[in-house]
């Protein structure tokens, strides 16, 4: 297939003119003592004006590489060995470092993947941004200045006047995001390439910047080439998507043909949760609405005390629900909104400041370490990263041994032989018992991790960001995983997730949580389908789901929040109700009254006085 034919935009783009065309691009890397490693092959893309390409595929398939090296950028060792790439009909191959770099930030912006690693700590971010606009712009000291303030305007920042003269470390992760695009897009480049640019992100940012992203290369015919693992991004905003597998491009489709007939069966096999959810739905046992609690938390509070200070941290305040045997729970919300400190106090990893946590009838919170440790068998935890959860010094064998050893009698070949049989519960092979967690992939460390957790065959286990770190074909083979065990050994989950596409394909029910408190439970359906709470709508409509159906850019009205979730500090909390400055429905009376969880006619508990008292409906 030519080149042209397979890089060809979708739609009708016959006046559109190509902004940069890349051909036959390939990057090794040299090896002293072996061959080299061809980090990206024969890599082909041409990019129309006015278009937003994302690049997919898993990490090490040389998707970071090839948007570097369309830049002309390769990190040593490394060098590009054949290709050309043509931005606006000049090749820059041929030109000098001095004529690349009055193209690079001027003509052509780049977004990184790490704020921290690209901001200078010494240097305030308002004078960052005037050092690169200045590079590219005859302009004066004071001119440069003003247009960081107002690039911190258009990227969403608040009073930017203030923030202009922050250092990077005084800003948040997503603000520090904020201002690389601000620095990227300064001097209105007519090609932005960025590489990962929102995986530091919560979604509700996420969306802010998506859009802001997306309305920029409608108003100014800019293109937008965008790498990322995320399938929710590639279908709301993209126009095409590229598929690279083991530094090849296996796959170029229009959106809307990638996502409902992929071609490549790698392409099929990252798409695998989500076309698996839409043949066959969740198939995840029913639970017995009539069986009684497993457990149940009351009023769960938890806060961490300030250093030289009156001042607390309220990470939870008041968490009350329950979970039945062989239910999956999901808990949502934004970083820092007490998922995961709520997660650890079930385990009493943190000791809660107040509440109760009944097991099996028995108060975990109020028993003593000793008491709890009896228990400690019947309830287990998944970490977030795998190869950080598991000791580095051990193989397998010793990390699922473990556990044996500690709640169990059995001898050393009854271990031996409860390790096979929880291997192939999970999928894993015999032979792995040897290995050590940095030997194998994600994936299989993960699987790791939750065979560790049902070896003493517990009744719940806590399932904290189980999927974040890993691939969208590793994720849903993550979750198949984790449906199959629970319907064959009965074990019931708490989810906790930022990931709403696994938790609405997982989960039950659905506990939504913002600044420490609950703000909506109900079924699954009722929260996906037709949340109530004002954040609880903002989260659904931020995320962003993997159906080109109903694709973000194509709506009238994007609901969002403005700025971000607020200090949990004592002294910074809101007096009334913790979303007011951010809700879209907020009133003056919502200032000063506190919100009380209240249960509404059809089941579902939502924190709103306003949807409580019929002002806001569906």
């Amino acid at each position: 297939m030519a080149i042209d034919e397979m890089t060809a935009p979708a739609g009708d783009t016959g006046s559109a003119r190509p902004i940069m065309k890349v051909e036959n691009l390939s990057v090794v890397f040299p090896r002293p003592d072996a061959s080299d490693i061809t980090a990206v092959h024969d890599f082909s893309l041409s990019v129309t004006e006015g278009e937003f390409i994302g690049i997919m595929g898993e990490p090490g398939c040389g998707k970071s590489t090839a948007a570097m090296a369309m830049l002309g950028l390769v990190r040593p060792p490394g060098r590009i060995a054949t290709g050309t790439v043509e931005f606006l009909g000049q090749d820059l191959g041929k030109l000098d470092e001095e004529e690349l770099r009055a193209i690079r930030g001027k003509d052509i912006g780049m977004i990184v993947q790490n704020p921290r690693h690209s901001l200078h700590p010494m240097i305030r971010v308002g004078t960052q941004i005037s050092n690169v606009y200045r590079a590219h712009n005859d302009v004066s000291k004071q001119e440069a200045w003003e247009h960081s303030i107002e690039m911190l305007r258009m990227v969403g920042i608040n009073d930017p006047e203030r923030r202009v003269k922050a250092y990077a470390h005084e800003l948040s992760s997503g603000m520090a995001q904020r201002v690389l695009i601000a620095i990227a897009l300064s001097s209105q480049p007519k090609l932005l390439i960025a590489d990962e640019p929102t995986s530091g992100l919560d979604v509700t940012i996420q969306a802010q910047f998506l859009d802001e992203m997306w309305d920029n290369v409608q108003k100014t015919r800019s293109s937008v080439v965008l790498v990322t693992q995320d399938l929710g991004i590639v279908a709301n905003y993209c126009d095409r998507v590229v598929i690279m597998h083991q530094g090849t491009i296996v796959e170029v489709a229009e959106v809307h043909d990638f996502f409902n007939s992929p071609q490549h069966e790698y392409s099929k096999a990252i798409l695998g949760l989500q076309r698996r959810a839409q043949e066959k739905g969740v198939a995840i046992a029913k639970v017995d609405e009539k069986a009684p609690p497993l457990l149940r938390i009351e009023d769960l509070t938890m806060h961490f005390p300030i250093r030289a200070s009156k001042s607390k941290v309220h990470a939870a305040e008041q968490v009350s629900f329950e979970i039945k045997p062989g239910e999956c729970l999901g808990l949502v919300g934004e970083s820092g909104s007490g998922k995961t400190t709520v997660g650890r106090c079930l385990l009493r990893l943190e000791e809660p400041t107040s509440g109760s946590i009944n097991f099996h009838d028995v108060d975990l919170a109020s028993v003593s370490r000793e008491e709890f440790r009896k228990n400690r068998a019947n309830m287990q935890i998944v970490f977030q990263d795998p190869l950080d959860s598991l000791n580095p010094r051990w193989t397998i064998k010793q990390v699922l041994e473990e556990p044996l050893k500690l709640h169990s009698d059995m001898d050393q070949e009854q271990r031996l032989d409860r390790i096979r049989e929880l291997l192939k519960l999970v999928g894993l092979e015999e032979s792995f018992v040897q290995a050590l967690p940095k030997e194998i992939s994600a994936g299989r460390q993960q699987r790791v991790s939750i065979a560790r957790a049902i070896a003493s065959n517990p009744d719940f286990i806590v399932l904290d960001e189980p999927t974040s770190a890993l691939t969208p074909e590793t994720t849903a083979e993550i979750i198949e995983l984790l449906i199959d065990l629970s319907n064959k050994l009965g074990i019931a989950y708490l989810f906790i997730s930022h990931d709403l596409t696994t938790v609405k394909f997982i989960c039950h029910r659905v506990v939504v949580m913002y600044l420490g408190q609950i703000v909506e439970i109900g079924t699954k359906d009722q929260v996906f389908e037709t949340p109530r709470h004002p954040y609880a709508k903002a989260l659904l409509s931020a995320h962003l789901f993997p159906d080109v159906a109903n694709r973000r850019v194509d709506r009238e009205v994007r609901e969002s929040l403005q700025g971000e979730i607020p200090s949990p500090i004592t002294e910074n909390l809101p007096k009334g109700c913790y979303l007011f400055g951010r809700c879209p429905s907020q009133v003056e009376k919502c200032r000063n009254m506190p919100q009380e969880l209240t249960e509404l006619e059809d089941g579902r508990l939502v924190r709103c006085w306003r949807v409580q008292e019929g002002e806001l409906t569906d």
